[in-house]
């Protein structure tokens, strides 16, 4: 794959496997693709290995994929007798009788099937391909947006997203007129979308990308060329790169001109009014995904960051990491709690803290306990009274709060009215 010009953070395979924790302080973004520079990934399955980045990609020009994790490699070739192309469609078939179509591989990697996700691409194949060989149709490639069209990228989908929201009249990309086949010797072309200005003239809109649907790069690029030269000129064309399809920022500098600044107003789903419209049919996908993960826990809770990146405590849970899949709730989300309160879990995140935040806890805490945290820490010491443990560490964290933001437990309890007392409220009752 050419790297000319790109960071790690441009490239999304190199960016989902980027290990963050490991490579800390260094940024993806401002790391080359081409890069010599030795640093960590971490694979989807949890394996961590050093490489440069030039190194992934160097060898995979021609592909335009980036070097496997040497770890899942070697298990690839021990397991690729028994997930034969064969295999993994009979697999692939029941799971479709199961669940009535078959689901994206993210349901796949979710449900203990990573290695069938891993096999369908070293095998050359696409989850087209498998689709194809299921008869299964219902969750294609296609990705829907507000508007109900469905569309052939998602770049294409967040940005009908974008005008729908705001009421902007638009619709899938008309046919190219009949002087392009004399220009460019092709039969055809499509535009990829079509929308109404302020006036009520409808705008020609391409999507330029850099390798789409795994075309090649040097014949995408002449196609691309093309296609700007015979629209020169022309002030009802508009040429946006994929990537400024992904933010309403981008998109309301680049749309002004045609449709002035419009606030989003239109509001299909729960979820819609929390995220931003370009993020919306991500989203969507991710989120079917998170509410697997979360029926899959004990508890029926979306577990934290470093449970899907097995960290910590749980490097040796089973099955599989979930990295890209973390890294893409942070792009599309806006991360962990964002998740929760989208799922209705919002009382399983970690607080918040600022001065109101935590002068509101301290408060709490003292009329349930009549004292700081620090003094009924002692007293749990010394024996006076059992406190459960959680409740211990939630004082130190309201401690810890009041330090940071408040300025310390006097000066939080003159800010609240509060004489600090050196009996708890079970005591107090125990004179009476």
């Amino acid at each position: 794959m050419s790297v000319a010009g790109k960071t790690v953070g441009d490239c999304e395979e190199l960016l989902a496997e980027w290990h963050f924790e490991r490579n800390s302080p260094l940024d993806p973004f401002q790391i080359t693709a081409g890069s010599n520079k030795k640093v960590w990934w971490r694979c989807s399955t949890g394996h961590e290995f050093q490489k440069s980045p030039n190194g992934r990609t160097n060898n995979h020009r021609a592909t335009g994929g980036v070097g496997q994790c040497p770890y899942c490699y070697q298990n690839s070739l021990k397991g690729r007798s028994y997930w034969s192309w064969e295999k993994i469609v009979s697999v692939a078939m029941g799971i479709v009788e199961e669940q009535g179509a078959l689901p994206p591989a993210a349901w796949f990697q979710a449900s203990g099937y990573a290695m069938l996700v891993n096999h369908v691409y070293e095998d050359g194949k696409t989850w087209g391909d498998l689709r194809q060989a299921c008869g299964s149709f219902d969750t294609s490639s296609f990705v829907p947006s507000r508007c109900g069209l469905r569309w052939r990228s998602h770049p294409e989908a967040s940005l009908s997203n974008f005008l729908f929201a705001r009421g902007i009249r638009h619709d899938k990309g008309r046919k190219y007129p009949d002087a392009y086949a004399a220009f460019s010797g092709k039969t055809y072309g499509y535009y990829d979308l079509l929308f109404y200005d302020k006036t009520g003239r409808f705008i020609d809109v391409e999507i330029w990308g850099d390798k789409p649907n795994g075309h090649n790069e040097a014949i995408y690029a002449k196609v691309r060329e093309t296609k700007e030269r015979f629209n020169l000129g022309r002030s009802d064309f508009l040429g946006i790169h994929y990537s400024d399809c992904r933010s309403d920022v981008s998109l309301s500098k680049i749309l002004e001109r045609y449709i002035g600044i419009i606030e989003p107003s239109v509001f299909e789903q729960p979820q819609d009014r929390f995220l931003e419209t370009t993020h919306w049919s991500n989203a969507d996908e991710l989120l079917d995904t998170c509410r697997q993960i979360a029926a899959q826990q004990p508890d029926g809770k979306f577990p934290a960051e470093d449970w899907l990146r097995k960290r910590g405590k749980w490097a040796h849970r089973e099955g599989p990491a979930y990295n890209t899949l973390s890294v893409y709730i942070k792009l599309w989300i806006g991360g962990i709690r964002k998740v929760r309160q989208l799922l209705g879990q919002e009382e399983h995140s970690t607080i918040q803290w600022d001065r109101g935040m935590a002068l509101r806890e301290l408060k709490a805490w003292y009329d349930t306990y009549g004292k700081s945290p620090g003094a009924v820490r002692r007293d749990v010491d010394r024996g006076v009274y059992q406190v459960a443990p959680d409740e211990i560490k939630r004082g130190s964290r309201i401690a810890m709060a009041i330090d940071k933001y408040a300025g310390g437990i006097i000066t939080a309890c003159a800010a609240l009215g509060i004489k600090p007392s050196r009996k708890s409220p079970k005591q107090e009752q125990g004179k009476q």
